[in-house]
């Protein structure tokens, strides 16, 4: 499932890679339209709006990530993947990204790359936590009980 909260764009990243963008207000609007359409599960819609803003603005690691959500949701999981390793690419310690990209591979049965997402979430988040350090080590307690792992 998707909270609203889990779609909140990640404005905390400071990285040196993106630390001078800001998303124009026009993007803003836009983000609105895209969260809109992924509440309504119209996953193909969003894709249709992130794709132009992808384009204009490609070190935005937040529509990178969204990208990523959306295909990930559709089932297009080579997609997916190619997404939020670029919203990684700009931004390491993006928490949505990590987050997502760990659930991925868990539906993709890569449960040790989802444990060093959920390691690295970790270590981004740190000693104060964040809520996708909950909802990764849910899913991963999720697939390990399903799968009968310890």
């Amino acid at each position: 499932g998707v909270s609203g909260a889990a779609l909140a764009m990640d404005s905390s990243s400071n990285s040196d890679s993106n630390a001078g963008y800001k998303s124009p207000a026009a993007n803003s609007a836009a983000l609105g339209k895209v969260q809109a359409a992924i509440q309504a599960k119209d996953y193909a819609g969003a894709i249709a709006l992130l794709n132009p803003m992808a384009e204009a603005n490609p070190k935005d690691a937040d529509v990178q990530n969204l990208l990523g959500f959306s295909n990930r949701m559709l089932g297009k999981y080579p997609e997916a993947f190619r997404y939020y390793d670029a919203a990684l690419a700009i931004d390491p310690k993006h928490k949505g990204a990590l987050e997502y990209e760990g659930e991925a591979y868990l539906e993709t049965d890569q449960l040790p790359k989802a444990e060093a997402n959920l390691a690295t979430l970790k270590s981004a988040c740190g000693a104060m936590g964040c809520e996708e350090i909950g909802m990764l080590a849910d899913a991963i307690g999720h697939y390990k009980a399903k799968a009968k792992i310890n």
